[in-house]
């Protein structure tokens, strides 16, 4: 049997009927929202508040968003389903699950489990209450204010001289590492929302990238200085399509950035980007050669199911003087939960990259540039289990699912489907939900 005429797409042919029906936001689904808003704000200052019960105030934000957002749920009495790449994230957080049956370290895989778990349901919350393009814009918008705490401590530190190491400053208790990685993720998402917004929104996103460019280069991290031009190259490949005004705020950004790297940031810094190359080609990559050496040992030893979740640091010391973390995604993740670990974890990449690829221009543009960003951050830092990585994959899942996905509504009532034939070539269908009749005109198959 054949369906269609020539030239047709197989598609026009979907009778699944979506029914889009603005619904109004409860009380206690504006409190689990808000919540969340707050716990993605604090994810790139996590370190700035220590609670002494608690440890770092994201914690405790988010156990109260987890709570908010299932009393929100079950107000609501319905949930949205998972799409793949979320299986394929419970897959990879029910492994490392798993790995506590053979780690030797048993204490630091639960630790890691439990990090996992938490970020798993971070992500299952953006899904829950971010299902459209407003809400996930507050919430790239929350973690891009979250920044702004990170980068003016980094110049309050620069202006005291207070340095982490020599002349190498960092902001919020965050690793001098981490927190130039932290700012170069933002910048694509910055950029994003300074092109959607108008005046003064406009102007705090170009100040952000200012800010976020000047602490790179003070937290003087290589990584980071690597990550921070790629995040620059959506400014060249989206440009062209740019207002007057757009363009005008953007090189006030580039010309702030510019100034602030010729008389903040210390020479010492600008030698230790010089050393790129030769580290590269050459050097030890500030030890972490002979670290991922110990990676790929222990991946020979164990191939197949790793030494556990979160048991690289101690298990490297059967290679290394003293335990270190892997400073590197992927070999972290092949170390610990082997092959089946880290096939999953790539499935999971490979997923992203598709949902990107089918977006719309622009977000597709964003993304795409977000995750060439996060591989060269997470070649860097073992950033399998950072919050700032499974918020960014969540939140882009829910903006591929709101650009493009056909998701039927879930409603109450009971839909009723009648069909009939209006002429020869079309099929009436009559939706009855709710009281109301809705008729709808379909193509008629050619059998």
């Amino acid at each position: 049997m054949q369906i269609g005429a020539a030239g047709e797409s197989t598609r026009q042919y979907n009778f699944t009927c979506a029914y889009s029906h603005a619904e109004t936001p409860t009380f206690l689904r504006k409190l689990a929202f808000g919540a969340l808003w707050l716990l993605v704000f604090a994810i790139p200052c996590e370190s700035a508040i220590w609670l002494p019960d608690y440890g770092t105030a994201t914690r405790l934000i988010g156990m109260v968003a987890v709570v908010l957002g299932l009393l929100a749920l079950i107000e609501k009495g319905r949930i949205r389903f998972p799409c793949p790449a979320h299986v394929v994230m419970i897959l990879f957080t029910m492994w490392a699950c798993i790995s506590y049956l053979w780690s030797p370290y048993l204490e630091s895989t639960a630790l890691q489990v439990s990090t996992y778990c938490q970020l798993l349901v971070m992500a299952w919350l953006i899904w829950q209450f971010g299902p459209e393009r407003r809400d996930q814009e507050r919430l790239m918008q929350a973690y891009i204010f979250g920044t702004f705490i990170s980068s003016i401590d980094i110049l309050y530190q620069f202006i005291t001289h207070h340095e982490v190491a020599y002349q190498r400053y960092t902001g919020a208790g965050l690793n001098a590492d981490q927190v130039g990685l932290i700012m170069a993720v933002s910048i694509p998402i910055s950029y994003y929302l300074l092109i959607h917004s108008r005046k003064l929104l406009a102007g705090i996103y170009g100040l952000q990238l200012a800010l976020g460019v000047t602490a790179i280069l003070l937290s003087a991290g290589r990584g980071g200085f690597l990550a921070g031009l790629v995040a620059l190259s959506i400014v060249p490949v989206t440009s062209k399509k740019l207002s007057a005004l757009q363009k005008l705020t953007i090189l006030g950004a580039i010309f702030l950035a510019v100034a602030s790297s010729l008389f903040l940031v210390p020479t010492t810094s600008w030698d230790r980007m010089s050393t790129i190359p030769e580290e590269v080609t050459h050097g030890s990559m500030s030890q972490r050669r002979a670290v991922w050496s110990a990676c790929w040992e222990l991946f020979r030893t164990h191939p197949f199911i790793g030494v556990g979740a979160g048991a690289f640091r101690e298990s490297s010391t059967r290679f290394l003087p003293v335990p270190v973390i892997p400073h590197n995604t992927f070999l972290g993740v092949l170390a610990e939960l082997g092959i089946i670990g880290f096939g999953q974890f790539c499935v999971l990449l490979v997923l992203l990259l598709l949902c990107a690829k089918d977006m719309p221009a622009l977000p597709r543009k964003l993304w795409m540039v977000f995750l060439a960003v996060w591989v060269v951050a997470a070649s860097d830092l073992t950033w399998d289990n950072g919050k700032s990585t499974w918020f960014f994959f969540g939140l882009l899942i829910a903006q591929w699912a709101a650009m493009v996905r056909k998701e039927p509504a879930r409603v109450k009532s009971t839909l009723l489907m009648s069909v009939r034939r209006t002429s020869p070539n079309n099929l009436e269908i009559s939706s009855v939900m709710a009281g109301a009749d809705r008729p709808l005109s379909l193509p008629h198959p050619r059998l």
